[in-house]
């Protein structure tokens, strides 16, 4: 894989759940931190890959629903795996699917999964395939990680 920009999947105005986050709601139920970063935009709006890569999953999760994984060369050499959760329905796209960043499809914003509370994007990186679907401490911020490869 080739180093190449990574992009954020929609404008930052967007954003309606940061990384590490803790609010109240989560504090008062005793939950984890915020595991991704969460952008809000219309069910069935067109989500295009963040980063040059392959498609290494995609799965259904009672707690994420519909999610594509993604393998992805950070220009700091670490290969990453972006998950893409939420999605409407199940991608269309194949394992092991070339993605090319802000260009590929890889699925449309939804509202599937139990810990869904709206149309959104929930984005995920993690240096272990199934890191995705992992606790909070199994990841690491992809907004962070998508500045400093652009």
């Amino acid at each position: 894989m080739t180093e190449k920009k990574w992009i954020k999947p929609f404008a930052d105005k967007f954003i309606t759940g940061h990384y590490g986050t803790l609010s109240a709601y989560r504090k008062k139920m005793k939950m984890q931190p915020h595991s991704g970063t969460d952008w809000a935009r219309p069910e069935g709006t067109e989500i295009k890959a963040i980063a040059d890569g392959r498609v290494t999953l995609i799965a259904y999760s009672k707690v994420l629903g519909h999610v594509l994984v993604q393998k992805a060369r950070h220009k700091n050499g670490t290969l990453y795996y972006i998950g893409y959760c939420h999605l409407k329905e199940k991608p269309e796209l194949k394992d092991n699917a070339p993605l090319t960043a802000g260009k590929t499809v890889i699925g449309l914003v939804g509202n599937t999964g139990s810990a869904s509370t709206g149309a959104h994007l929930h984005a995920t990186a993690s240096q272990k395939p199934r890191g995705v679907f992992g606790v909070t401490s199994d990841k690491e911020d992809l907004f962070k990680l998508i500045k400093e490869n652009s």
